[in-house]
């Protein structure tokens, strides 16, 4: 496989799953459902992007931290403290994004949560909006976190040396 199309499958697969992450976000704000299908997609693009890299040491570190997580979310979903499309979702994008960059995609999922949630936090005291609302049980808010997960995706997958190109083209060349 010539260096040319290795870059264009790397950059279809990152578009389709920035596609599939805002789909997911959707969904989430909607409906506080993740569909599997998005999820399932989501995963099968993220091991195709391992396979296509031939570098089994990021492939180890991705499989493994993503299913670390999924184990820690499955616990956190048995205690009803996250949501099971969250979790399912959180490993999904995790072999999507490169292990390195994973720091940065947790600060930016954290990030995104807390401004998600003080909208929420807003919204629910004075409605932008005077649409019927889903029932808020008294002991907690719901937030829809699949939105903030899927956000930090984008941006971290956009911010990757592949596709930092396209979404800063004015920036100084010696950063890519």
């Amino acid at each position: 496989m010539s260096l040319q199309t290795f870059v264009m499958l790397q950059k279809v697969i990152a578009f389709a799953a920035i596609a599939l992450l805002a789909a997911a976000a959707y969904c989430d704000i909607k409906t506080f459902r993740i569909p599997n299908a998005l999820v399932g997609t989501m995963a099968a693009l993220g091991i195709v992007r391992l396979i296509l890299l031939h570098d089994p040491l990021a492939a180890v570190y991705a499989i493994g931290f993503a299913i670390l997580i999924f184990l820690v979310g499955l616990v956190l979903f048995a205690r009803k403290i996250v949501g099971g499309g969250d979790v399912k979702l959180l490993a999904a994008a995790i072999l999507l994004i490169r292990y390195r960059d994973l720091y940065e995609f947790f600060v930016l999922m954290s990030v995104a949560g807390v401004l998600l949630s003080i909208a929420i936090l807003i919204h629910n005291h004075r409605p932008l909006v005077s649409e019927p609302r889903l029932p808020v049980p008294k002991t907690r808010l719901p937030v829809p976190y699949g939105a903030a997960i899927a956000t930090a995706g984008i941006v971290t997958l956009l911010l990757q040396p592949l596709l930092y190109r396209y979404v800063v083209p004015f920036a100084p060349t010696f950063l890519w």
